[in-house]
């Protein structure tokens, strides 16, 4: 009796829950991660398993077309921000179905993506290059406040405010501290901000969930809830915007986030990206509306499900993250208490008694995170502040004061980020 082989998936980087749940969709699978990275409980899951810097495109295209050569892949994907590009670079050099190296370079070059809107008529949001001090001032000076960032990056990584005139030069010498040679200046949109969860079946478009948002003074995202309490007639314009972006960079299939505004004169995109939700996002859409996303993107690639379209919200979560003063921890107290509520989904404490906590420049400095259900949006969000502020994290300072830290030391591709030094005008 002659059996059917498994189809074969490439997943780059990713954990063993990942790995898990492409196995149970039928999957026979190909793994690409990082020799110094890779958990070792994922090989149970994989039928191969190749070790290499997956954050490089080209190599992972050209190892993975000479996997595909003896025995063919039927995707290439990636969950995780860092092999999203290598994932596309490989289903475009194989022909393979997917979100091919297109659409993922304009989701994650900042610049092109408004470009790309505006060209599209899609949106028009005001943005620029700069690399001096000049250009911040000029960028001030004929739109107002303004909002500078990495032209690819994500995370909250290097992005900052300027309100005005005022701040423009204390904002570029923090750029030029920071490493920052090459930013993106765009219009501040004032608003509340929220991201929207989407999955596109062969170029469907359904929106999943809505998720609240806040966030500091950094732009680091301090609280997550869904559901987001849109007016009804707010969430349709919201979700047509949407619909329209994925439509305009070619969208294929599986996961997006995408964040907005929601400014006087209407919802406004910041990015996008061809993932699902960072920051346990996909955790809160799996509690509130029954989604696990990755399991869906598994069986919709195995052709095993139809498109989804979800169902009234169960109830409320929300996710708080930890902060503590920066300085040397020196304990943790009440975490235990916490995670014996029974409203508590998880708890996650990222430090620990001699670690150093640093001042919140972007997502991964804050301290840990706490993800709780509620009857309702506003009571999971409520609980949530509650027991976070149960827990203390005492930190003393640091004898060597606190700590300069540069796009270098931080984000694992910095050239990505750092953009070119300007050349110098003769």
């Amino acid at each position: 009796m002659t059996t059917t082989p498994s189809p074969r998936i490439a997943v780059i980087g990713g954990t063993v829950a990942t790995l898990r749940k492409a196995r149970a969709a039928g999957f026979d699978v190909v793994w690409i991660h990082g020799p110094h990275e890779l958990d070792r409980a994922g090989l149970e899951f994989v039928a191969e398993a190749h070790l290499t810097d997956y954050r490089e495109p080209r190599a992972v295209a050209d190892l993975l077309t000479a996997v595909h050569r003896i025995s063919p892949l039927v995707r290439v994907v990636s969950m995780i921000e860092d092999g999203l590009e290598s994932a596309a670079a490989a289903t475009s050099a194989l022909g393979l179905p997917g979100n091919g190296l297109d659409v993922v370079r304009v989701l994650q070059d900042k610049l092109a993506f408004r470009t790309l809107l505006e060209e599209r008529g899609v949106e028009g949001v005001t943005a620029r290059l700069g690399h001096t001090e000049q250009d911040i001032r000029a960028f001030v000076t004929e739109f107002g406040p303004a909002v500078i960032k990495p032209r690819y990056g994500s995370g909250s990584i290097g992005v900052r405010m300027v309100p005005g005139l005022a701040a423009v030069t204390e904002v570029a010498a923090w750029a030029r501290e920071f490493g920052l040679h090459t930013f993106l200046m765009e219009r501040y949109l004032r608003g509340a901000e929220l991201s929207v969860e989407t999955f596109t079946f062969g170029g469907r478009h359904t929106v999943i969930a809505h998720t609240a948002k806040e966030i500091l003074d950094s732009f680091v995202e301090i609280g997550h809830v869904q559901p987001a309490g849109l007016d009804p007639a707010v969430a349709a314009e919201v979700d047509a915007l949407v619909v329209r972006m994925l439509d305009a960079v070619g969208f294929q299939d599986g996961p997006a986030h995408t964040e907005v505004i929601v400014t006087d004169d209407g919802p406004r995109l910041v990015e996008s990206h061809n993932r699902r939700g960072g920051d346990r996002i996909a955790d809160l859409v799996n509690v509130v509306h029954g989604v696990d996303t990755d399991a869906l993107a598994f069986l919709w690639y195995a052709g095993r499900t139809a498109p989804v379209t979800p169902g009234p919200p169960r109830g409320g979560g929300a996710i708080r993250f930890l902060t503590a003063e920066p300085g040397i921890v020196e304990s943790v107290e009440g975490a235990e208490q916490v995670r014996a509520d029974p409203h508590v989904v998880d708890l996650q404490i990222g430090v620990a008694p001699g670690d150093t906590v640093s001042p919140i420049a972007w997502s991964y400095d804050r301290s840990g995170l706490l993800l709780v259900r509620g009857t309702d949006a506003q009571d999971a969000r409520r609980r949530a502040v509650d027991l976070v502020s149960r827990i203390t994290i005492r930190t003393r300072p640091d004898e060597n004061g606190p700590r300069v830290r540069t796009i270098a030391a931080v984000a694992p591709r910095p050239d990505r980020l750092l953009g070119a030094a300007p050349e110098p005008t003769l």
